[in-house]
């Protein structure tokens, strides 16, 4: 079976807490209420795709608890390559203010022991590949592995490098980016690396940054596009960049203008931030509808 596109990233779970407000170092907050979802930046996105018909593959480590379980289920449309590296799946506590604004503290567990089960034949099954970090110190030679490789196989390369990536610097990320064709990031992150949008563009064909509350903007050597947000109420943030990279790539898929994928990505982020945790995507004929709509 041919694949759409495979993640490459960490199988997490999330357990949220609700605090009104960060308190000061050595003070403490009250956890007004909690909520376990599945997490992972990569997981997300994948999930995502595959409840929009995309066919999906996740590669990844795992454990052997509960949470496991809990994960691989949530992943139920999803060709899983898993590979377990150690008794318990990497967790993530997430704490939101009442402002939406949240803090991680990660427990690498099983995704921090990057062993993946991959090989050549999977590079014949996939047509894209969608790189996120591991909690690992592995993960970027990892990944610039996957990358090699899957360019030698003519297959597509996205990259969301986050902060574990950006905070390397841009000497360092611009070997994986010789070997990529998307990347997804946000204002934040861009900042942190102190360059130019052409020094990104001397090696991919598209940077895509999201700005948060006022929408996304792509450049490419032909010029750059825009797209302003959609206006929300915003509950918990987490996940509103992966929930931003469904749209984007689901409008890309279907070969849309980069304005389109723009728009696209802020409408189902939009969605996602009016409620808790990461996995909170709209219906597929909600995206459709906007996609038909002649002002798009």
């Amino acid at each position: 079976m041919r694949y759409d596109i495979a993640g490459v990233g960490p199988a997490l779970v999330d357990y949220i807490y609700s605090i009104d407000e960060y308190p000061e170092r050595g003070g403490h907050a009250v956890v007004k209420g909690s909520i376990r979802m599945p997490g992972g930046a990569c997981a997300n996105v994948i999930a995502g795709l595959s409840g929009y018909g995309v066919r999906c593959r996740f590669y990844s480590t795992i454990g052997r608890d509960e949470n496991a379980e809990f994960f691989i289920e949530s992943m139920k449309n999803v060709d899983l390559k898993l590979n377990v590296t150690h008794e318990l799946t990497g967790r993530v506590d997430v704490y939101v203010d009442r402002c939406g604004e949240r803090t991680f503290f990660v427990h690498p567990n099983s995704a921090g022991i990057v062993k993946l089960k991959i090989d050549d034949e999977d590079f014949g099954e996939v047509e894209r590949f969608y790189l996120d970090p591991f909690p690992s110190e592995r993960s970027f030679e990892v990944h610039l592995k996957i990358a090699k490789k899957a360019k030698e196989h003519g297959k597509r390369v996205i990259l969301n490098p986050g902060y574990p990536y950006t905070k390397l610097g841009f000497e360092k990320l611009k070997e994986l980016l010789k070997f990529t064709d998307i990347v997804i990031m946000s204002k934040q992150e861009f900042e942190c690396l102190s360059v130019e949008e052409d020094d990104f563009l001397k090696f991919v064909e598209v940077l895509v940054i999201t700005l948060g509350e006022k929408g996304s903007r792509a450049l490419t050597k032909d010029g750059e596009f825009y797209h302003p947000s959609f206006k929300t109420e915003v509950v918990d943030t987490t996940g509103a960049g992966d929930a931003f990279a469904v749209g984007f790539l689901y409008g890309r898929m279907k070969g849309l203008p980069l304005e389109k994928c723009l728009k696209l990505g802020n409408f189902v982020a939009s969605y996602n931030v009016r409620h808790w945790g990461a996995r909170n995507f709209p219906p597929k004929s909600e995206v459709d509808r906007l996609i038909d709509l002649d002002d798009l």
